[in-house]
């Protein structure tokens, strides 16, 4: 399934996978972020979608302000839709890689685990390797 709601980000859920794909389009305005980031939580909450990878290569870093909105605002809400972990994997050209500093952890523990890479299939192994820890039998000491 995928959608378009606007010009500037295309989201896709693969059903097979439980994976949103939020690809973005171009440069966006702070409005623009918050869209969607809105919209990407539109598409994967009905269909409890805790694994997302966001390509951000073409719209480049966000201002400060956006920002701080997805960490300060967005992030947290997630407890509100899933009742396990969010796992996003950030794919950002190696340019714009550097230009992330950690952040702090989110309010709500576990709410959501977040990594950076510069590379698709590096994404992809790491949300993979996420489900399949959380599928494993935890062991009885």
């Amino acid at each position: 399934m995928s959608t378009a709601p606007t010009d500037f980000v295309d989201l896709s859920f693969r059903t097979d996978l439980g994976l949103l794909f939020s690809r973005w389009l171009r440069s966006t305005s702070d409005a623009e972020v918050r869209l969607g980031y809105e919209a990407a939580l539109a598409v994967a909450a009905p269909h409890g979608a805790r694994y997302w990878l966001l390509d951000m290569r073409r719209r480049g870093p966000a201002s400060l302000a956006a920002t701080r909105w997805v960490i300060d605002t967005f992030l947290p809400r997630l407890a509100e839709y899933f009742a396990q972990p969010v796992y996003l994997a950030y794919l950002l050209s190696p340019s714009h890689l550097t230009d992330f500093a950690p952040t702090a952890r989110p309010a709500a523990p576990k709410a959501y685990e977040v990594a950076l890479f510069s590379d698709e299939a590096a994404a992809l192994h790491w949300l993979e390797h996420c489900r399949h820890a959380e599928a494993a039998p935890t062991p009885v000491l």
